[in-house]
């Protein structure tokens, strides 16, 4: 298990090739504070287009090394995927820290009952193949909620802005929807929404700006409150998801300012 301080030469590799700087936002909260009182976080990042995840995580991890969190030992829940193909195995086992797809019960174990400090996770997930890369996809699941209830943490939601000029946003006629029909049917869903479809650029070009923002949530639900029958449970969890996805839409439409 690495610590964040061990993937900081990695970062700053990463950051000098892609980042010129790492701005924080004027309303950002303080996460040096955050860190030092909260030894567990489950982390919950916005993903922007596809290459947002590396833009955010460069920014995040930039940030814990210089706010305290040089010691935390995170992993990180991604596409189950991309365990099952070579190369993408090898990059994602390094980055996630874990080498296979994660259960709800097994990430939960590794919260409670293991070294690591802290759970990243991007709850649009591979809905990010779809949108601006600005405006936020919908929550694949609610569930990471019930990762910070079951194991009595706060949820540490996190937003970057600058990764969309890694994308081309290209409108898709109505006319010619009918081709995606193939899509599964979250992805089509989150496809209809927007009727955008995000193509990743080469990474040639160096962002100027990566804005970032943090905010702690604790949610307002308590493990005794969860119901026992599933789907009920999903009806608490979504509405608890819903007040963090508010709060990442606000974030985001201020950095959007601060970046204009």
């Amino acid at each position: 298990m690495k610590t964040i301080e061990e993937f900081g030469l990695a970062n700053e590799v990463l950051k000098k090739l892609y980042i010129s700087n790492v701005v924080i936002s004027e309303q950002s909260q303080d996460l040096g504070v955050i860190l030092k009182k909260h030894p567990k976080l489950v982390i919950a990042l916005n993903h922007g287009p596809m290459a947002g995840a590396l833009t955010g995580l460069i920014g995040l991890v930039d940030m814990f090394l210089k706010n305290g969190g040089a010691k935390r030992i995170p992993f990180g829940l991604t596409w189950r995927t991309f365990y099952e193909i070579p190369v993408t195995k090898q990059i994602f086992t390094y980055l996630t820290q874990v080498d296979h797809g994660l259960s709800f019960e097994s990430a939960s174990s590794l919260l409670s009952d293991n070294d690591f400090t802290d759970c990243f996770i991007m709850p649009e997930g591979e809905l990010c193949n779809f949108g601006n890369g600005v405006d936020l996809q919908p929550f694949l699941s609610p569930r990471f909620v019930e990762l910070a209830i079951r194991n009595n943490i706060p949820i540490l939601v996190v937003v970057h802005q600058g990764a969309e000029n890694w994308a081309w946003p290209l409108k898709i006629n109505d006319k010619y929807k009918g081709l995606f029909n193939w899509l599964p049917n979250n992805m089509k869903d989150s496809f209809d929404q927007s009727g955008i479809i995000s193509i990743p650029k080469p990474l040639k070009r160096k962002l100027n700006k990566v804005f970032m923002s943090v905010c702690l949530h604790k949610p307002s639900l308590k493990l005794t409150d969860l119901k026992e029958d599933k789907d009920q449970r999903l009806i608490q969890l979504t509405a608890e998801s819903n007040k963090i996805r508010t709060k990442m839409e606000k974030m985001i439409a201020q950095v959007k300012i601060e970046a204009h």
